[in-house]
C-alpha cells in the first residue's frame, strides 16, 4: 500500500523540452535497481501474507521495473531541463529527436574551431543522446548570409565535422554518425535581421530513438 501511494505521489513532466545529465548509464541503472529492489520488496510482501515467496518476488520485480523506468524517465527529464537552460532546443516527435544548438555557443564568428565553453555543452548533449542507447544520428551545420555561398558551405561543413569529431573522441563510433554542411539554404528565421541570422547559424543533431538505424 505504501509503495502504491508513493507511486501515486510521483509527478511527471513534459518530455518535449530541453535537458542535461551526469552519467550515460543512469537511466539503465535506475531501471535495473528498481527491478532488484522491487523483487526484494515483493518477496517480503509474499512471505508476510503467507503466499509463495517466489510469486511475490516476481510481482515485486514487475513493480520494481516500473519504478526503475519512472526513475529513468525523471533522470532524462533533468537532462532535458539542463539543455534548455543552456539555450538549446530539443524537439521530440514520435521516434524523432532533434537538438538545435546556436552555432555562436560553440564557435567564434566565422570559425570552425570549438571554443572552450563548447566542450561542456557538447559533453552534456552527448550524455543525453547516449541515454537513448546506440542510436545513429545526423549532424548538420547551418550558416547565415554574411559570406559567399562557397565560404559558408565550407565553414558549415567544417563546423559539423568538428562536432562529430568531438563525439567520436568521446566514445561515439564513427559508423553511428553522419555530418553535413548546409550553407544558408535552410533558414529558420528572417535572414535580413541580426536576431534572425543568429537563429539561422545553428547545429542540428537528429536521431531516431527506440531503434538503431541501419
Amino acid at each position: 500500500m505504501m509503495l502504491t501511494l508513493s507511486l501515486m505521489a510521483c509527478s511527471t513532466q513534459n518530455t518535449t523540452i530541453g535537458a542535461y545529465s551526469s552519467k550515460n548509464n543512469e537511466v539503465a541503472v535506475g531501471a535495473v535497481s528498481g527491478t532488484v529492489i522491487g523483487a526484494g520488496v515483493g518477496a517480503g510482501v509474499g512471505a508476510a501474507v503467507g503466499s509463495n515467496v517466489l510469486a511475490g518476488a516476481a510481482i515485486g520485480a514487475g513493480v520494481g521495473a516500473g519504478v526503475g523506468a519512472l526513475i529513468g524517465y525523471q533522470e532524462q527529464q533533468k537532462q532535458y531541463d539542463r539543455l534548455a537552460r543552456d539555450g538549446l532546443r530539443v524537439i521530440s516527435i514520435g521516434d524523432i529527436v532533434e537538438i538545435t544548438i546556436p552555432s555562436d555557443k560553440l564557435f567564434y564568428p566565422n570559425e570552425a574551431n570549438l571554443t572552450y565553453n563548447a566542450l561542456s555543452i557538447l559533453s552534456d548533449t552527448l550524455d543525453f543522446i547516449n541515454s537513448y542507447g546506440p542510436v545513429k544520428m545526423n549532424v548538420s551545420a547551418h550558416g547565415d548570409t554574411t559570406g559567399t555561398q562557397i565560404h559558408t558551405l565550407d565553414q558549415t561543413r567544417l563546423q559539423a565535422q568538428a562536432v562529430m569529431t568531438y563525439f567520436w573522441a568521446h566514445g561515439k563510433p564513427l559508423d553511428q554518425m553522419e555530418f553535413y554542411g548546409m550553407n544558408h539554404q535552410e533558414p529558420v528565421a528572417d535572414q535580413d535581421t541580426t536576431t534572425g541570422e543568429y537563429f539561422n547559424r545553428r547545429i542540428e543533431i537528429m536521431f531516431w530513438k527506440n531503434q538503431v538505424r541501419k
